[in-house]
């Protein structure tokens, strides 16, 4: 009886420090974005992706150090898969956000509640760069 005590009481104290010091946003999340969407990099470049509340998906595009560039000469693609398994086609194009930063946003996906991968295929001049993203 005695030992049984001894091997739980060590047992919870284990388990308090691994939820002391566990990550709350867990490890894909660990660093802050810009706009609170998911961080890829390929080719030099940086790509931060997210579809808002209202389905609405959006890619902002920076430079190693994560300076927005602003290019209007891109074509941008982009292909979601929601957790239900319907794939979205959607053609991003350059804005200005409120702010005036570019963004390159598409169409809502109406009825898209949550979302489990993502290509975006970005066009600069004659090649292709593609950035995927995964949500969960």
């Amino acid at each position: 009886m005695y030992l049984q005590r001894i091997v739980l009481i060590i047992s919870f104290a284990f388990m308090s420090l691994k939820f002391a010091y566990a990550d709350p946003a867990g490890k894909d999340h660990a660093h802050k974005t810009p706009r609170g969407g998911i961080v890829q990099e390929a080719e030099g470049v940086k790509a931060e992706f997210l579809i808002d509340k209202d389905g609405q998906p959006k890619l902002y595009i920076y430079d190693k150090a994560m300076k927005p560039l602003e290019r209007r000469d891109i074509q941008v693609k982009l292909t979601a898969k929601g957790h239900d398994g319907a794939q979205h086609n959607r053609e991003l194009k350059a804005v200005k956000d409120p702010k005036g930063r570019m963004v390159y946003q598409g169409e809502p996906i109406k009825g898209l509640k949550d979302w489990d991968t993502a290509v975006v295929s970005v066009k600069t001049k004659d090649r292709w760069i593609h950035f995927r993203f995964s949500h969960h």
